[in-house]
């Protein structure tokens, strides 16, 4: 073999090993659903609902590899409109009268503060994902008004590197776990049947 024939496999091996270290950006589309509600308890309850992205960094987190500071993931769309449509019908789906022209409608902004997808610097066994997501929820009615904040917070380990479709999957999970976790609130939902 010679000099030049060894020199080209040894740099096309450096170079396929650099190309499976790498991970490629992703952008994600949100597009939340959510599960069937067990019951309509929502009382035909006006509200309208608002949904604001006011996340400090819009940067999910990073995919990993070698180059793990340009292997993000972020959005592909905006995510307050699709979040906005999906909530508004799961809650019409739960029973409540979703955009009532009524004047005790309640006005319900939900605010995302942050939404995290990300492998850590860490190397261990499998692959880790550190996810979460939170929200701050105000609420107006007249001259009354409820606040509140839900955080959802786990981890994930696979054994390979997530494929770009489970990513989707999981950030559109963490999305709508949130929102249920809100839902779920007794004072928030007193507060949205309070006429």
């Amino acid at each position: 073999m010679s000099y030049t024939t060894m020199m080209k496999g040894i740099v096309l091996t450096a170079a396929l090993l650099i190309t499976a270290c790498a991970q490629s950006p992703q952008a994600i589309r949100v597009e939340p659903t959510f599960a069937a509600p067990t019951q309509m308890d929502g009382g035909q309850s006006p509200v309208h609902v608002r949904v604001s992205d006011q996340r400090a960094n819009k940067v999910l987190g990073s995919r990993g590899g070698a180059y793990r500071e340009t292997s993000v993931i972020t959005l592909a769309n905006n995510l307050s409109l699709p979040v906005e449509k999906a909530l508004s019908s799961h809650m019409a789906a739960m029973g409540y009268d979703v955009d009532s022209l009524s004047p005790a409608t309640a006005d319900l902004h939900v605010i995302f503060t942050s939404l995290v997808y990300n492998h850590p610097k860490e190397d261990g066994v499998g692959y880790d994902m550190d996810m979460s997501a939170t929200v701050e929820v105000e609420v107006r009615r007249g001259n009354e008004h409820y606040q509140g904040r839900y955080r959802i917070k786990r981890n994930q380990k696979f054994f390979k590197t997530p494929s770009d479709a489970q990513n989707t999957k999981l950030v559109n999970e963490l999305v709508a776990e949130v929102l249920e976790s809100m839902l779920s609130d007794p004072k928030l939902v007193a507060f949205l049947q309070k006429n």
